[in-house]
């Protein structure tokens, strides 16, 4: 079981500065960078805007059913299973990735989606499969079961 307060100060400044930084970078780049909005297509402008939305909306309402349960690291013995946790396992995460996607198609940023794809999205199953080998040993067959009945 990873418990937050065992972890050395090293680890706590990665988890709570630098992985979020992770996050932002792109998003830094992408607004300091020449914009290119749409990639020069107008329609994928409002694509990209609604990608973007649709995963805001996907994460705060994941955010939501989490609750008090909402943490850096698993550490509950309590199993999220109501809201958008009965469809998906990592809402947050998938949020996290369509909004940044859609933001970096509509902005037309080449480099924030590269990134996206060699940065974000593999730090995000490296978290998800890390989280899901602690709540498996934490909760068991509970949570084989919900795995089993969710999508990633």
């Amino acid at each position: 079981m990873i418990d937050y307060k065992s972890l050395h100060p090293g680890q706590k400044f990665f988890l709570n500065i630098l992985v979020p930084l992770l996050y932002l970078f792109p998003l830094v780049f992408a607004y300091l960078a020449p914009k290119n909005f749409g990639f020069g297509i107008r329609p994928l402008v409002y694509v990209g805007l609604s990608v973007g939305a649709a995963g805001v909306l996907l994460w705060i309402a994941a955010m939501w059913s989490l609750g008090s349960s909402l943490a850096v690291l698993p550490g509950t013995n309590q199993l999220v299973t109501k809201g958008v946790y009965r469809i998906f396992r990592h809402p947050i995460y998938i949020g996290i990735i369509l909004t940044l996607t859609g933001l970096f198609l509509a902005c037309g940023s080449v480099p924030c989606l590269v990134y996206m794809i060699l940065v974000v999205v593999p730090l995000n199953i490296y978290r998800a499969r890390e989280e899901e080998k602690v709540l498996l040993e934490q909760l068991g067959s509970a949570y084989q079961q919900y795995k089993d009945s969710t999508l990633f």
